[in-house]
C-alpha cells in the first residue's frame, strides 16, 4: 500500500529524536489505551531504491563487508545478511542473522545459505534472500542521527513461514572501556529483548511487533548460547507491511529507550525518507560529474565494470559523510573506518583519528563538505594537550576511562598536530571562513608552540624523535628514525599556511618566523634528503645523522605539495612510477628491491590507498599524468571490486586482494580517490580568501568530453566542461555567486605548433607555457555570475600518451606496461618505458602521425586520431625500455 510523502512535522518529529538520546518516554510511548499496543505497529510497505544513480549491486560474497552507518549508530555487517549493531559508545550485539523455518524442513535454514543478492545505496542497503517457498528482501538502514538501526523485511512465501532473528548479546564499551553486570531479558508486552547493566544507566532493547516467543535467558548475566526470537509470517499482513526489526539503545534510562524503540519503528518511513533526502542532496548539490555517463568513452579500468568515475566520485562522497559520529560523552567528531569487530570490541577504525580527519580534509575541501570539516577541526581542539600537541586518536569510551591519563594512544604521533594546522588552512583557503579561523586561532598558535619545541637541531624539521611516530609505526623500516619525510612534508605545508594565516591574523612576526622556518626546512629536504646515489629522496634521516635510503611511498607527501626541486622531484616520481612502488593496484609503502619488503607487512610492503593518493597527486603535480591517471584507475577500481562502494585500508604487496586485518571501510582510501582526482587530474586551487581560484586539467586523451559541477570557492560555485578533439577544444565556464578570478591552464600535447586561443575574451590574451612533459596556456578569466564563458583552443600536432588500463581479477599479481618519463628531444618524443620481460606490451599515442625509431617497436592504426605502439621487452622480469617517435614522413601515416 502506497502513502504520500512524510509531512514536514512528521519528518521534523523523526529527527527530533537526535537530540540527547532522545525524546522521553512519556513523550513517546504513552498507555496503550491511547497509543496502542507495540504488537499493532505496522510498518506498511514503500518503495525502497528509486533513487539510483549510485546503486551498486551483485551476487552476495560471503565474508564481503557491507555496512550501514550513521551519526550515533552503525551495523557492520556482511553480505550474506549478518552484522553487529552499535549505539555509540556500546557495541549491543554481534552476529545478528536471520534464519527462515518452513513446515517441510525440521531445521532452521540459515539466512547466510540463501542470500543471494546484495544492493547498496547511500540510503541502505538490501540483502535478497531467495528459496523456492520463499523470498525475502532484508533493507537495513542507519538514520542520519538517531541512535538505531532498522531491518525492514519485505517478505513474499507460498508456504507457511517463520523468521527467527537470533543474536549475541554483548552490551560493552569499545576498547578499551569495560563495564560489568551485563543481563537481558524478553519484554513481551514490547516484543522486545532488553539488555541493561546492574544500575540500569546503560540499555538497548532488541525486537519486532510482529515476534511472538522467545528464548529464556539467566536472570543476572548474559547466556552463552545466541538469543532468539520468533517472527510468525502472516502472509496476507506481509503483502501491506514491512517486517520491522530495530535495534537501539544508549546511555540512557530504560524507559527512553524503549520510548525511541517504539518512534523508529512509528517513523519507520519518515527515517529512511530522510535518509534518502540527504543521498540526493549531497548527489545534486556538492562537487561531481555531470551526470552518470560523463565520459565519451567508458572506463577502461575493468572490462567487465564500465562504469565511470562519476559513480566512484558519488561513493566517495557518501563514505567521507560517514565519517560523522556523535558520541554522547565526547561530541561530535570524524572517525577513521569501519570494519566488523567479531568477538572483539574495536569496530576497524570506528574512533577518532586526528592524523586521518585531516587527511581527509584535503578532499573534503574541495567536495564542499565544510560543515564536516569545521566539526572535525573543532572536536580536535577541544581535546588539545595543554602544550599544543592535537591527539592521534580518541576511543569511543575515552569518556568513561582516564583515557588521556593513563594510556598511550591519545597523543604518541607527531604528524596530527601539524596536519591539524595543515588542515585548518586548507579548509580556510576553500570556505574562506574568517570567523573559524579567529575561533580557533588560539588553538592553532598552541599547536605552532609544541611544533617548535619539538625541532631541536635547528634544522628547521620537527622531529620524531622529540615529537613521536610519523609515517612508521612498526617493523624495520623506521627503526633508528630521527626524521622521516612525511612528517617533514606535513610540517613544511603547514608553515606556508601558518605564514599565510598569520598575516590575515595581522600577526605578522608569527608570519615572518615561519617563512624563515620553511625556507631552512626546504634547504634540508632538498640537501640532506636527495641521494644523488640513488636517485630518489631518503625515506629519513637516522639519529646518528646518516639517511634512511630505501626507496618508499612516503616522498610522494612531499611530491604532492610541490616541495622539491624539480630535477630531484623528476628522479623520485621516476622510480615511484616503476613497478616496484606502483604495482598494478596501487603503491607500495616500500621498494621490492629492499631487503626490508615483505608484501604482507602493515608498513614494510603492503600497498595502501591513502599513499597511492599521495603518490598519483604528485605525478600530476609536476605534470605527469601517464603515470598518475594509472593510480587513480587502481583507486576507482576497489569502489567495485571489494566492499561495494568502499575502499579497503590497505591491499597485499604481491596480489590483487586485501590482507586479514584490513579495515574494509577506511575514509583515507576514499579521500584518496577524490583528492588527485579534483587537486591533481582537475588541477583545482580553491584561494576563496582572495577571491580567486586555479583550474589546470591534465585528463587522459580518452577522456574527450567532461564535467566537473559545483567546484566551491567560498560562497561562489564554478561550473567547467571540456570538449576535446585532435588539434583543438572547447573549454566552458560559468559560476554561480559572487564573481570569482579564475587562473585556466589549458593542456596542450607536447610538440604542438601554432597554439592559438579565441573565445569570449579578445583573441591572443594569456600566455603560452612549456614544459618538460607537455605545453599549456594559461589565461584569466574574471567569472560573473549569469555570464558564461567559451574558450576555444586550436592547435597543430603534438601528442599525448596514454598506457593501457590494468584489467584486473581478485587475487592477480602485478604485471603491465608502465610510463616512467615521457619528453621531447629536438624533434622526437622520447618515452622511458617497462615491462614484462619476454613479452609486447602496448599503449595508446593520440596526435600527429609518427613514425618508431629502432626495433622492437611497431605501429597500427587505432580509433580516429589514435595509434597504437607495440613494444617488446627482451629478457626476463621487469624490463626498461627507450624507445623514440617522431613525426611520420608518410602523408597520412595512421593510415
Amino acid at each position: 500500500m502506497d502513502r504520500p510523502p512524510p509531512s514536514a512535522s512528521a519528518l521534523a518529529a523523526a529527527l527530533a529524536l537526535a537530540s540527547g538520546l532522545l525524546l522521553p518516554y512519556e513523550a513517546t510511548c504513552q498507555e496503550g489505551s491511547s497509543r496502542g499496543a507495540i504488537a499493532n505497529l505496522a510498518v506498511e510497505r514503500f518503495a525502497v531504491g528509486e533513487f539510483q544513480p549510485t546503486v551498486l549491486s551483485g551476487p552476495s560474497r560471503p565474508g564481503e563487508y557491507l555496512g550501514a552507518v550513521g551519526a550515533r549508530a552503525a551495523w557492520l555487517g556482511f553480505e550474506t545478511g549478518e552484522g553487529e549493531a552499535w549505539i555509540h559508545p556500546l557495541k549491543v550485539a554481534r552476529e545478528i542473522r536471520l534464519a527462515f523455518k518452513i513446515p517441510e524442513y525440521s531445521d532452521p535454514i540459515p539466512g547466510a545459505n540463501v542470500a543471494r543478492w546484495v544492493e547498496a545505496r547511500p540510503e541502505a542497503y538490501t540483502v535478497a534472500y531467495s528459496h523456492g517457498a520463499f523470498q525475502v528482501r532484508q533493507h537495513v538502514l542507519a538514520p542520519r542521527d538517531l541512535p538505531g538501526i532498522l531491518l525492514l523485511l519485505e517478505v513474499d512465501a507460498v508456504v507457511d513461514l517463520e523468521i527467527h532473528v537470533e543474536f549475541q548479546p554483548v552490551m560493552q564499551y569499545a576498547w578499551p572501556g569495560g563495564m560489568g553486570g551485563q543481563y537481558l531479558y524478553w519484554d513481551a508486552e514490547n516484543r522486545a529483548f532488553v539488555l541493561s547493566e546492574s544500575l540500569q544507566q546503560r540499555n538497548a532493547v532488541i525486537g519486532s511487533p510482529w515476534a511472538t516467543q522467545a528464548s529464556a535467558h539467566p536472570a543476572h548475566r548474559l547466556a552463552e548460547a545466541p538469543s532468539t526470537f520468533v517472527v510468525p509470517v502472516d502472509r496476507e499482513r506481509a503483502k501491506r507491511e514491512f517486517i520491522p526489526i530495530v535495534i537501539t539503545g544508549g546511555t540512557a534510562p530504560r524507559e527512553t529507550v524503549l520510548g525511541t524503540y517504539r518512534a523508529l519503528l512509528e517513523g519507520a518511513r519518515e527515517i529512511y525518507e530522510a535518509n534518502r533526502g540527504w543521498a540526493r542532496e549531497l548527489y545534486e548539490s556538492r562537487l561531481g560529474l555531470s551526470g552518470g555517463s560523463v565520459l565519451s568513452v567508458e572506463d577502461r579500468t575493468r572490462e567487465d565494470r564500465p562504469f565511470s568515475f562519476a559513480r566512484s566520485l558519488e561513493w566517495a562522497k557518501v563514505n567521507l559523510e560517514e565519517q560523522r559520529v556523535c558520541n554522547p560523552d565526547l561530541g561530535c567528531g570524524l572517525v577513521a573506518g569501519w570494519g566488523p569487530s567479531g568477538t572483539s570490541l574495536r569496530p576497524g577504525f570506528g574512533w577518532f583519528f586526528g592524523g586521518d580527519a585531516a587527511i581527509n580534509s584535503l578532499a573534503m575541501d574541495v567536495i564542499g563538505q565544510w560543515e564536516l570539516v569545521a566539526e572535525g577541526l573543532r572536536f580536535l581542539a577541544r581535546y588539545q594537550r595543554e602544550d599544543g600537541k592535537i591527539p592521534h586518536e580518541i576511543s569511543q569510551s575515552a569518556g568513561t576511562i582516564p583515557w588521556f591519563d593513563a594510556f598511550p594512544y591519545a597523543y604518541y604521533h607527531a604528524d596530527t598536530t601539524p596536519f591539524w594546522m595543515l588542515a585548518l588552512w586548507s579548509y580556510w583557503r576553500a570556505s574562506g571562513d574568517d570567523p573559524l579561523l579567529r575561533e580557533l586561532w588560539p588553538a592553532f598558535l598552541r599547536a605552532f608552540q609544541w611544533c617548535l619545541s619539538v625541532e631541536t637541531d635547528g634544522d628547521g624539521i620537527i622531529e620524531n624523535t622529540t615529537g613521536g611516530l610519523g609515517a612508521i609505526e612498526v617493523g624495520g623500516l623506521g627503526e633508528g628514525i630521527h626524521e622521516d619525510i612525511y612528517l617533514a612534508a606535513v610540517w613544511m605545508e603547514a608553515l606556508e599556511g601558518t605564514a599565510e594565516m598569520a598575516r590575515r591574523m595581522g600577526e605578522e612576526r608569527i608570519a615572518t618566523q615561519a617563512r624563515d622556518l620553511l625556507l631552512q626546512a626546504s634547504r634540508t629536504l632538498n640537501q640532506r634528503y636527495w641521494r644523488p646515489g640513488e636517485g630518489h629522496m631518503a625515506f629519513g634521516i637516522l639519529r646518528d645523522g646518516s639517511t634512511n635510503d630505501n626507496l618508499t611511498a612516503w616522498p610522494g607527501t612531499a611530491l604532492s605539495f610541490g616541495l622539491v626541486e624539480e630535477d630531484r622531484a623528476e628522479a623520485t616520481l621516476r622510480q615511484l612510477a616503476s613497478d616496484v612502488i606502483s604495482s598494478s593496484w596501487g603503491a607500495r609503502l616500500l621498494s621490492t628491491e629492499s631487503e626490508l619488503y615483505d608484501p604482507l607487512h602493515y608498513n614494510n610492503g603492503a600497498v595502501w590507498p591513502f599513499m597511492t593518493g599521495f603518490v598519483g597527486w604528485a605525478q600530476y603535480r609536476y605534470r605527469r599524468p601517464w603515470a598518475g591517471f594509472p593510480l587513480l584507475q587502481a583507486l576507482h577500481a576497489l569502489t567495485f571490486d571489494f566492499a561495494l562502494g568502499r575502499h579497503p585500508e590497505n591491499l597485499s604487496g604481491a596480489y590483487y586482494q586485501t590482507m586479514d586485518a584490513t579495515v574494509p571501510h577506511q575514509f583515507f582510501a576514499s579521500s584518496m580517490l577524490v583528492t588527485p582526482l579534483v587537486r591533481g587530474l582537475l588541477g583545482w586551487d580553491p584561494d576563496a580568501p582572495e577571491g580567486r581560484a586555479t583550474l589546470a586539467p591534465q585528463p587522459p586523451p580518452s577522456w574527450t568530453s567532461f564535467s566537473f559541477h559545483d567546484l566551491r570557492v567560498g560562497e561562489s560555485a564554478i561550473h567547467f566542461s571540456l570538449e576535446r578533439r585532435p588539434g583543438n577544444a572547447v573549454a566552458s565556464f560559468s559560476v554561480e555567486g559572487p564573481p570569482v578570478e579564475l587562473t585556466y591552464i589549458h593542456p596542450i600535447p607536447l610538440g604542438a605548433r601554432n597554439v592559438r586561443m579565441e573565445g569570449s575574451l579578445d583573441e591572443g590574451r594569456g600566455r603560452e607555457i612549456r614544459g618538460r612533459h607537455d605545453q599549456a596556456h594559461e589565461v584569466t578569466l574574471h567569472l560573473q555570475e549569469g555570464l558564461s564563458v567559451d574558450l576555444r583552443f586550436a592547435w597543430e600536432g603534438g601528442l599525448e600518451v596514454e598506457p593501457p588500463a590494468a584489467s584486473l581479477s581478485l587475487g592477480d599479481g602485478s604485471r603491465g606496461l608502465r610510463v616512467l618519463d615521457f619528453t621531447m628531444e629536438s624533434t622526437d618524443w622520447v618515452l622511458l618505458l617497462e615491462g614484462d620481460g619476454g613479452e609486447s606490451q602496448t599503449l595508446t599515442v593520440l596526435g600527429e602521425g609518427v613514425e618508431a625509431v629502432g626495433t622492437g617497436v611497431s605501429l597500427s592504426p587505432g580509433s580516429e586520431e589514435e595509434m597504437i605502439v607495440r613494444v617488446d621487452f627482451p629478457g626476463s622480469g621487469r624490463v626498461q625500455r627507450t624507445i623514440r617517435l617522431r613525426p611520420a614522413r608518410s602523408p597520412n601515416p595512421l593510415r
